[in-house]
């Protein structure tokens, strides 16, 4: 007992300074976020904090639309961009875990006539490992269809791409939107369901989130934030509105969010109601290649290319479904999307178990600042357990 009370005061001291440091880097993120708008860097921007099970903050700022003015609130819905790719990645893991396919497997399974399609499997697809590039970069031939990838059979036009590998399989690591195209198609063809059926009865409904579809849908919700780009020559920056239907690309980044939905898709996942704990582990921990290194240990660089990464970040690489980091000396699991008219950010610590999601309807609108954001976040220490 007297050991205890000796204790108390340094206890109480740790938790004072682990609630003020969360209070103050928490309210540091809000300005950077008031900033982006008072800046004009950003016509719209709403984002969310996550501590445990606690919901610290959330907040809104600026405009869903400029003309006529309509004023953004924290259920506004965004496309999401590549962010989707954490929930295709998660309803491919879903399929692994009920046998119906294995990272193993390779694509000829489902897609046999497909350039190196035995020797690409599910794994080098969801990791970026496969060496097949972006189509816009592959070279489409001439009778790509206008909705691609929306199209019945997006493989059939990815299979034909000029250069349909820029590497062997499993040999380096390069990020590839063509790659999660498949996947969908894939899910498709297991689940002999629409990817965004699946989405809907496997992930949307157990995980509870309501404002969540695919955007090409005909009728955009009622509290659709329109998306715009940025001119920062001109004096009113923000060009468009964009189309929401405009550049939907399937299950590599079609789908719109609200922040609650997002919050509520982390919450889900982490609490194994989705897939469970060794599964989520695995999405969570560095992808490695045929050699049995990081992914990130050999990037693919075009000829005459230089790969640049923010300060005080490191090893940054891929999962399976996750971007992965060591920023500031801690590691950081998340996922970002540009999509036109559209920036959006998910972050998950695990030292402080805080979860961050920020969307703007600006081109780039949440990069200005986020670094900054991310660095007081991290910041933020973990609570001592009173033992």
């Amino acid at each position: 007992m007297r050991n205890l009370i000796l204790l108390l005061p340094f206890l109480i001291g740790c938790w004072s300074r682990t609630h003020h440091s969360l209070d103050h880097n928490c309210k540091k993120v809000d300005r950077l976020v008031q900033e982006l708008i008072s800046e004009k860097l950003a016509l719209g921007v709403s984002y969310g904090i996550m501590v445990g099970d606690s919901l610290i903050m959330s907040e809104s700022y600026g405009l869903a639309q400029l003309e006529p003015v309509v004023p953004l609130s924290v259920e506004s819905s965004f496309r999401i961009a590549s962010v989707t790719k954490s929930f295709t990645a998660t309803a491919i893991m879903q399929l692994i875990e009920s046998d119906k396919i294995s990272l193993d497997t390779p694509i000829e399974s489902f897609l046999p006539d497909y350039p190196n399609a035995s020797r690409i499997t599910i794994y080098h697809l969801l990791s970026h490992t496969s060496g097949i590039p972006n189509w816009w970069i592959g070279g489409m031939p001439e009778d790509e269809p206008t909705n691609f990838p929306m199209c019945k059979t997006p493989h059939k036009y990815l299979a034909r791409m000029e250069t349909p590998s820029l590497f062997e399989p499993g040999k380096q690591y390069d990020y590839s939107n063509s790659g999660y195209v498949l996947l969908g198609e894939i899910l498709e063809h297991i689940s002999e369901q629409s990817y965004e059926a699946y989405l809907a009865e496997h992930i949307f409904q157990p995980a509870g989130m309501t404002h969540t579809e695919m955007e090409y849908q005909e009728n955009s919700q009622a509290n659709w934030a329109w998306g715009y780009g940025w001119n920062p020559e001109q004096e009113q920056p923000f060009v468009g509105p964009e189309p929401f239907s405009s550049g939907m690309p399937f299950s590599a980044g079609g789908l719109r969010s609200t922040i609650p939905d997002l919050l509520k898709f982390s919450t889900a996942l982490l609490e194994g109601k989705l897939v469970s704990q060794a599964t989520l582990d695995k999405m969570m921990q560095y992808s490695t290649l045929n050699s049995g290194e990081p992914g990130f240990t050999n990037l693919y660089l075009p000829e005459g290319h230089i790969r640049r990464f923010p300060p005080q970040t490191r090893n940054w690489g891929y999962g399976l479904g996750f971007e992965i980091a060591e920023k500031f000396g801690k590691k950081v699991i998340s996922h970002g999307g540009d999509i036109m008219g559209y920036n959006a950010f998910f972050m998950y610590l695990p030292h402080n178990d805080i979860r961050f999601v920020i969307l703007s309807n600006t081109e780039g609108g949440i990069m200005h600042k986020l670094l900054d954001m991310e660095r007081a976040l991290i910041a933020i220490e973990q609570a001592p357990s009173i033992p």
